[in-house]
């Protein structure tokens, strides 16, 4: 055996930077001490790299099993078969890894960035984070809350769970992840909310190091997951309504899509669909549209030599798609969205969920005594908070609470950790009698 086949420690990192491009992120830049919220020592012989130590620490978090039951679009006690959080997090890791590789960018960092963007997300999809992003705007009438308290949008709370949530270590909360992980999952979608402009006000958000005034990634690696993520969506609610027979293959409106038309011809695709036609339909379509990112991109990066995110941040979006199937992306997402979010299913699916959101908020609020201690040891290691415990919470300092921001955030906090079925059997438990202590006569 060679002995220079085997490779630790720092030239580990030298041989992994030497296969990247110049405008890639280098693991050897991850090493120093201002790149993490808190000061680690140096693993000697250490056999991963510095992104490599990120994408486990996601994977190991507790936020991170918890995807898999939480809904993508369809309920997870639906069906085996349809999407969850954690599947769609997973096809955004396969799609934006196999990008990164074509540009010879960072892939452990792509995929560390990948596996924790949707950390953060809430119970029963979209309907969850719209709907606590209302409560916490005081658009939603839950008793007295009538004030903006920040809103709530699920990238901001990713990076609030990879830098606060989690108590893996002892030597610090959170995961203490590289500012290009934690900039990349805040980074992943938009950091304005499209209907009203704003942002999320969150002061116990950690934004240091992250840029906040560039909307955009500024390093490539986190452009590539952005844009992943929208591919990986499109791709996963096109087979996924396929498959609840939401959408059919002979719809009109898909079919005016060039996009879509032209690969449903070479699929030779007619009418039915069977599980391989929906793997070959959506195979080429994600293929078509990573042809268009490296078309459009490859010239601008080999030709800009100011693209150096290590000395400046870039200030707009290098991954892009063409110009002609950027347009016809949009329209098939707008199918999509009006398609699944106005169906009879979906339709049924978001009252229930947005109801369970509004009853567990409110029964929070109104009685501080039914959150979790966890959930008040939390509250209490804010900065300038005194140490709350169940027998402290009278009458006088829950009306007090109820006017403290940080504690309105606290409730939207512990809800967006739930699962789907965690939500649905906290409001049971709320709300509902406990059936196995009814004797029947």
């Amino acid at each position: 055996m060679r002995d220079n086949w085997i490779v630790v420690g720092n030239d580990l990192i030298q041989k992994q930077d030497e296969m990247l491009a110049p405008y890639a992120i280098k693991n050897i830049y991850s090493i120093t001490d201002d790149t993490r919220i808190y000061k680690e020592d140096i693993v000697q012989n250490d056999t991963r790299t510095p992104f490599q130590h990120d994408r486990d620490r996601i994977i190991h978090s507790r936020a991170f099993r918890r995807l898999r039951g939480k809904t993508q679009v369809f309920m997870s006690a639906k069906g085996d078969h349809y999407r969850t959080r954690i599947s769609h997090t997973m096809e955004v890791q396969q799609i934006s890894r196999s990008i990164a590789r074509v540009f010879s960018l960072n892939e452990d960092l792509t995929e560390a960035i990948a596996l924790g963007h949707d950390l953060g997300h809430t119970p029963f999809g979209h309907i969850g984070e719209r709907t606590l992003d209302k409560i916490l705007r005081g658009n939603i009438d839950i008793l007295d809350i009538k004030k903006d308290y920040g809103g709530f949008k699920h990238n901001y709370n990713s990076l609030k769970m990879v830098d606060s949530f989690e108590k893996a270590y002892t030597k610090f909360r959170g995961l203490n992840l590289t500012k290009w992980t934690r900039e990349g999952i805040w980074k992943h979608t938009e950091l304005v909310n499209k209907k009203d402009g704003k942002t999320v006000y969150d002061k116990s958000l950690k934004l240091e190091m992250l840029h906040p005034e560039i909307s955009c990634c500024t390093f490539l690696e986190g452009q590539i997951v952005a844009i992943s993520d929208e591919i990986a969506q499109v791709a996963h609610d096109l087979e996924d309504a396929f498959r609840a027979k939401i959408l059919t293959i002979d719809n009109k409106s898909l079919n005016d899509i060039k996009l879509f038309y032209d690969i449903k011809r070479e699929t030779n695709i007619n009418d039915s669909l069977s599980a391989q036609e929906i793997r070959e339909l959506i195979g080429n379509l994600i293929k078509a549209l990573i042809n268009s990112i490296i078309k459009q991109t490859k010239e601008i990066i080999l030709s800009d030599s100011s693209i150096n995110p290590n000395e400046e941040p870039l200030n707009y979006q290098v991954f892009k798609l063409e110009p002609d199937i950027e347009e016809q992306y949009k329209q098939l997402r707008k199918i999509l969205y009006d398609t699944i979010t106005y169906s009879y299913e979906i339709s049924r699916m978001d009252i229930k969920g947005e109801h369970y959101i509004k009853r567990l908020f409110e029964a929070y609020y109104e009685d501080p005594k039914r959150l979790p201690d966890y959930t008040l040891e939390r509250y209490s290691s804010l900065e300038c908070k005194r140490k709350i415990e169940r027998k402290d919470l009278t009458e006088e300092l829950v009306k007090d609470l109820r006017k403290d921001m940080d504690f309105i955030r606290i409730i939207a906090d512990q809800i967006a950790g739930m699962t789907d079925l965690y939500a649905i059997d906290e409001y049971r438990r709320l709300y509902l009698p406990d059936v196995t202590s009814i004797t029947i006569i």
